[in-house]
């Protein structure tokens, strides 16, 4: 049974995240917040709860590896899911990306019918078939 999922979006671009909300706002049961940037992110993990990250790498200030990092060093119990969508098809920026703890890397589609698929395939794995700690 599809379940209602809260995803943070951060991403310092415009464009992409402007694309990126327009996919998401097309998935029923998704409510996608925006903040521009990794120390926002963390901000706001720490006063809101989210299902979801989906967090853009190459950021000013605290990049998304950076974040990540932060996350996971935590001692606290509630695990979010991080997902990369970065537009860096380096190898070594994914190695990192799990490296440091990450759950899925994307890379960023140059359109918005690949914006859409993307949505669409991470609210059918993650929204619609994914369970969740502490929802169970």
């Amino acid at each position: 049974m599809a379940k209602n999922i809260r995803l943070l979006l951060v991403e310092d671009d415009e464009s992409d995240a402007f694309l990126t909300k327009r996919a998401f706002a097309e998935m029923k049961g998704t409510n996608l917040m925006h903040v521009p940037g990794g120390q926002a992110a963390l901000d706001a993990l720490r006063s809101s709860r989210f299902d979801i990250l989906l967090l853009d790498l190459n950021m000013p200030g605290l990049s998304g590896h950076e974040v990540i990092h932060a996350l996971r060093d935590r001692q606290d119990p509630e695990l979010v899911p991080v997902i990369v969508f970065s537009s860096s098809n380096q190898p070594g920026d994914v190695d990192r990306a799990y490296e440091a703890g990450a759950n899925a890397y994307l890379r960023k589609p140059d359109s918005l019918g690949g914006y859409q698929q993307v949505a669409d395939a991470v609210c059918r794995f993650w929204r619609d078939n994914a369970e969740f700690p502490g929802r169970h």
